[in-house]
């Protein structure tokens, strides 16, 4: 009994020996065992490849998926298109308020509004108002007093019962009572309003327009700074586009911008820059570019979304290239130049823009140079795989 475990356990270790000695042989068949490379980067007579170019033979396969283009000088271009709002011409618009505090009593317009110049938009009554009106009625009875006492005093010195010197003297009260009465009426027609009674009066449109903004209602107390009703003439708008500081970039006053918005279906209009601003909004550090556009049949809505593109100048020796020649390892772009007939040259170039399937190089490519439109990838692939 003891005889046949005794042989049982040698059967099984030399078992384990076998098994270990087997492991050994296959790592080491594994570890030398290398993947043969793709016939067209290994054995390939038809493609020859080097550290950064692709050599292609006349007869070769790949030329079914290769198409080459050449490089053309851009004089302007379209850019792409920036997100925009519309908005009031603020030159044609007007911010109301109350020239003095008081409580609103009533309100006669309401939110998108035609009014025409001198429409009533709000009643406020005002303590104030009693005062300057005081004012005016003093002012105009003191003139009344000194109208009285010159003509009695000329009439004297034409009599020869009071000296000259009174007349003048009764004259510069006249002309003091007069300028006060002025100075009066002034006051109160400075205030724009249309008076109704002692303490209350009317606030009136000061312009033809739409009330595109409404902050009161009856009853709310309203002060000198706060602004209550917005009246704009939108027969013009503003388009406004913020754009990323690199790409305010040679856009400047005078040039054409396009505009479009996913409001109006089918709109489209061009339009002249008015204003690229000379200065960056602090947080979001993006320009300001505005155009203004006419809007007679008033289908452009302030504060809808709108998009615009602009035609701008590029820096000189900017040329332009199909946008699927590029191509990018994550942190640089590179295309493939041609140095002689079935040859191409990996090169490192600076892509300003990418619009309407055409990227514009600015650096890197020159004009008339043949590039890979369409097969880039492919050859970049040949190179990847000979690596």
């Amino acid at each position: 009994m003891a005889e046949t475990v005794f042989a049982l356990d040698r059967k099984r270790a030399g078992g384990l020996v076998v098994a270990l000695i087997v492991g050994v042989v296959g790592v080491r068949v594994a570890a030398s065992f290398q993947r043969a490379l793709p016939e067209a980067a290994e054995g390939s007579t038809t493609v020859h490849v080097g550290k950064n170019e692709v050599a292609l033979a006349p007869d070769a396969p790949e030329w079914k998926s290769v198409h080459l283009g050449k490089a053309t000088p851009l004089g302007q271009r379209w850019t792409d298109a920036f997100p925009a709002r519309f908005k009031i011409d603020e030159t044609l618009a007007s911010r109301i308020g109350s020239p003095l505090q008081g409580r609103v009593t009533k309100v006669f317009v309401e939110l998108g509004q035609t009014v025409k110049a001198g429409t009533p938009l709000l009643a406020v009554a005002s303590p104030d108002i009693a005062g300057f009106r005081a004012e005016r009625q003093k002012a105009k009875v003191d003139l009344d007093v000194a109208h009285a006492q010159y003509d009695r005093v000329r009439a004297m010195v034409d009599a020869r019962a009071l000296p000259g010197k009174d007349e003048l003297a009764s004259d510069q009260q006249l002309k003091q009572a007069e300028l006060s009465l002025s100075l009066a009426q002034s006051k109160l027609d400075s205030l724009r309003v249309s008076l109704t009674s002692d303490n209350e009066f009317n606030i009136v449109a000061p312009r033809d327009g739409c009330v595109i903004d409404k902050q009161v209602v009856p009853a709310q107390q309203v002060s000198p700074n706060d602004t209550m009703i917005t009246i704009a003439d939108l027969e013009n708008v503003w388009v406004v586009a913020e754009l990323f500081e690199a790409d305010a970039n040679g856009i400047a006053a005078g040039a054409t911008a396009r505009v479009t918005s996913p409001s109006l279906p089918g709109y489209e209009a061009e339009a002249k820059v008015e204003m690229v601003s000379f200065v960056a909004d602090p947080e979001r550090h993006s320009i300001a570019v505005r155009a203004k556009l006419p809007n007679p049949t008033r289908e452009i809505r302030p504060n809808a979304y709108a998009q615009v593109s602009f035609r701008a100048d590029v820096a000189d020796g900017t040329v332009g290239i199909a946008a699927s020649a590029v191509v990018s390892d994550g942190q640089k772009q590179y295309v493939y130049v041609q140095r002689e007939p079935g040859t191409f040259v990996r090169r490192e170039v600076v892509v300003a823009s990418t619009h309407g399937g055409q990227a514009a190089v600015i650096s890197g490519l020159k004009a008339g140079e043949i590039v890979v439109e369409r097969g880039s990838a492919l050859l970049d692939n040949q190179i990847a795989l000979s690596s």
